[in-house]
């Protein structure tokens, strides 16, 4: 059986409904991130999608209407739990300004 991995790997680039993005406030800047996702995603219930974390952290906006460009979709990690995904709407945290700034001045006295 193939790993998950190259399973993902072998979907094409443009298939529908697979790709969600995903802002990363960095110390340096702002990155994307992409995830992967089922093809079903756009029609999951509210339930499921609060279980897949595509849901805001804060507010429990639903962060897959891409129409809204106030509550774009954010990855504000926990400064206590740095490995975990926490999406969270532009709204709820100032479109990753003051993440990026919390973790410039993190990297500035660490070095």
């Amino acid at each position: 059986m193939p790993s998950l991995e190259q399973t993902v790997a072998d979907i094409p680039e443009d298939a529908p409904g697979w790709g969600f993005i995903l802002f990363q406030p960095r110390a340096e800047g702002m990155a994307l991130a992409k995830l992967v996702l089922s093809a079903e995603w756009p029609a999951w219930s509210k339930k499921q999608t609060r279980a897949a974390r595509l849901v805001c952290a804060e507010c429990d906006y639903d962060l897959r209407d891409p129409e809204d460009e106030t509550r774009l979709p954010y990855d504000v990690r926990l400064p206590d739990q740095p490995k975990k995904r926490r999406p969270v709407c532009g709204q709820c945290c100032n479109n990753g300004v003051d993440e990026m700034e919390r973790l410039a001045a993190l990297a500035g006295t660490s070095s």
